[in-house]
């Protein structure tokens, strides 16, 4: 069992991404192997976790909430970005770039994605782009 912290999850497409808490690559996670009601996702949240091996790479599967902890209350925070309204924040940029890579190549494995997706977070900070 490994535990972490739900870093990012998409209600809308069913998917997110745990950190692990030993510092490991974060690990998918889709919502039809939680074991869990949908709406105990919240980002913040910390989980024990079984990893598997999928299609794409390491998931998440049967997931408990550690030490019996409520989801944080608010909700997570999505800015409706428009053209040059500032930089955005590091968790803003890797959620963003996720879904991109989602998209844009279905066959990445989720290990290629977190490479990729870690790789131009470091390039957007090293440029100054992200909010500090």
């Amino acid at each position: 069992m490994s535990i972490g912290k739900l870093v990012s999850f998409d209600s809308s497409r069913g998917f997110g991404f745990i950190r692990p808490e030993d510092g490991g690559p974060d690990v998918f996670v889709h919502v039809n192997d939680i074991g869990l009601d949908e709406d105990e996702l919240r980002q913040g949240r910390v989980f024990e976790f079984e990893v598997t091996e999928g299609d794409r790479g390491p998931k998440a599967v049967n997931l408990t909430a550690v030490g019996g902890q409520p989801a944080p209350a608010a909700p997570v925070r999505h800015r409706n970005r428009e053209r040059n309204s500032g930089p955005l924040t590091a968790a803003e940029h890797r959620r963003l770039i996720t879904e991109l890579l989602l998209d844009a190549s279905p066959a990445l494995t989720a290990g290629e994605i977190l490479t990729i997706r870690d790789r131009l977070t470091s390039f957007a900070d090293q440029h100054g782009w992200l909010e500090n």
